[in-house]
């Protein structure tokens, strides 16, 4: 259902238009750059940050017309308009916000350009991107697709008060899994109609679901991890991943997650930020940097008193493992589509919207990650938010996605796998079997995948 509204959008917004866009020109002749980008009532930074840029951009470009196109929804949503509008160089956008977990695929599809050429005219790419973080849009050629305007960690963030009338004292910093299920068991027998923990576990959470829940497990396990460096091959069983989900099962077969409504709803994260936390409601949540951006003064319900309410700690590893705890990283970038004819103006978009004025203005907004170094040394960015170093060093211990096309296939049958935990229709065995099963098919056979520890 949701496709085929799509569809009919994107048939309507192309014969809408009034241009051509295989010239890339209004039906005025003038030129115009039309920018994809993802925004919700509560989300409004990247439309604020792209607003400013377009302004700065066409008083340094006369003559050529940045046409902000917004997508409202959840990020899935966001990937299913993309993709949509990509099938045709008529509908595509020029530029988009884009996943880094959804990099490759279109790179291996051919709707990326690469922006190499461009960026070694631009001098904040040698000076202002470290290493590290220009891999986020590397291709499999090695080319850069795209200019990170974030990145981020994960970790896990607490109700102080909650946990104190718990038992549980704060700084809490738990050791283990187990720390971790102690703190909510106790949450849910002695602070009565408060859930104890969420994370997202439902495939209506998509990559929230993967990345948030499941992965921040995984790769807390010894060994654990969704495909194999050394072997080149997707991991179809392990004990991690019995253990991972077996985790998850945990949380909802003894009653310390969400109501399955709750977790099934698509605005969960949403209800996290603005609801919950804030309102007393959550003991424990799993989740992003970024969480903090609902409370700021420049959220859409500003909660001045978070700094003192709310503490923020590293998820452990299953044991205790060395390094002691774990986290995952993405973030998003802005790219340019292989079908946009002036990929000159394009990139010149792309650099306004990532320069320090405008990544400071996102950053300090939505309380994600900068990727710029001059952005990380300005006192406003520190300033703005006490917990951002805290998030900033759990860089020492995160973890990547596998960059490969086939990824996103993959995490669908891993939140198929969480899902299951959610509802109990499978055990934890099962569904590891299960996705054991599936992975063969969506990573193009057998010889693709192997066994872990």
């Amino acid at each position: 259902m949701v496709a085929s509204v799509l569809v009919a959008a994107v048939a309507a917004t192309a014969g809408a238009c009034g241009g051509d866009k295989s010239t890339g020109e209004t039906a005025g002749g003038a030129k115009e750059i039309e920018v994809l980008y993802r925004v919700e009532p509560a989300w409004p930074h990247m439309e604020k940050t792209l607003k400013q840029a377009k302004t700065q951009f066409e008083a340094a470009h006369k003559g050529v017309t940045i046409k902000l196109t917004p997508v409202q929804g959840t990020n899935e949503v966001y990937y299913t308009k993309l993709a949509l509008l990509n099938r045709s160089a008529d509908s595509a956008p020029d530029v988009y916000l884009h996943d880094t977990f959804q990099v490759n695929a279109d790179v291996a599809a051919g709707k990326l350009a690469p922006l190499d050429d461009y960026l070694n005219t631009w001098p904040d790419w040698s000076t202002q991107y470290a290493d590290s973080v220009k891999q986020a849009a590397k291709g499999p050629d090695g080319k850069i697709y795209g200019v990170p305007i974030s990145t981020d960690t994960r970790g896990l963030w607490y109700n102080k008060d909650i946990l104190t009338k718990a038992g549980i004292s704060v700084p809490w910093e738990p050791k283990t899994w187990a720390d971790v299920l102690t703190a909510a068991r106790a949450v849910k027998q002695k602070v009565p109609g408060v859930i104890p923990f969420n994370m997202y576990s439902t495939k209506v959470l998509g990559e929230a679901a993967t990345m948030q829940g499941f992965e921040m497990l995984l790769y807390g396990t010894p060994g654990g991890t969704l495909y194999d460096d050394t072997q080149k091959k997707w991991v179809a069983s392990s004990k991690g991943i019995t253990d991972s989900l077996g985790f998850v099962d945990t949380i909802y077969r003894e009653g310390l997650g969400p109501k399955q409504a709750d977790a099934f709803d698509a605005k969960l994260g949403e209800k996290v930020g603005l609801d919950w936390f804030p309102g007393g409601k959550l003991a424990i949540g799993l989740d992003g940097a970024w969480m903090s951006a609902s409370w700021t003064p420049t959220s859409t319900k500003p909660w001045p008193q978070w700094t003192e309410k709310i503490g923020w700690t590293p998820m452990p590893t299953q044991n205790g493992e060395a390094p002691g705890a774990v986290s995952m990283s993405g973030g998003w970038v802005m790219a340019m589509s292989s079908y946009a004819k002036d990929k000159k103006d394009a990139f010149d978009f792309i650099s306004t919207a990532t320069n320090k004025e405008n990544t400071l203005t996102y950053s300090v907004s939505t309380g994600d990650l900068t990727p710029r170094k001059d952005v990380a040394s300005d006192p406003r960015y520190t300033a703005a938010n006490p917990s951002v170093k805290f998030w900033t060093d759990l860089a020492s211990v995160t973890h990547y996605r596998p960059a490969y096309e086939v990824y996103p296939k993959v995490s669908a049958e891993v939140q198929k796998a969480m899902e299951a935990m959610v509802t109990g229709s499978k055990t934890p065995d099962a569904a590891a079997k299960e996705y054991a099963d599936a992975l063969p098919g969506v990573v193009g056979g057998p010889d693709k995948v192997t066994t872990g520890s």
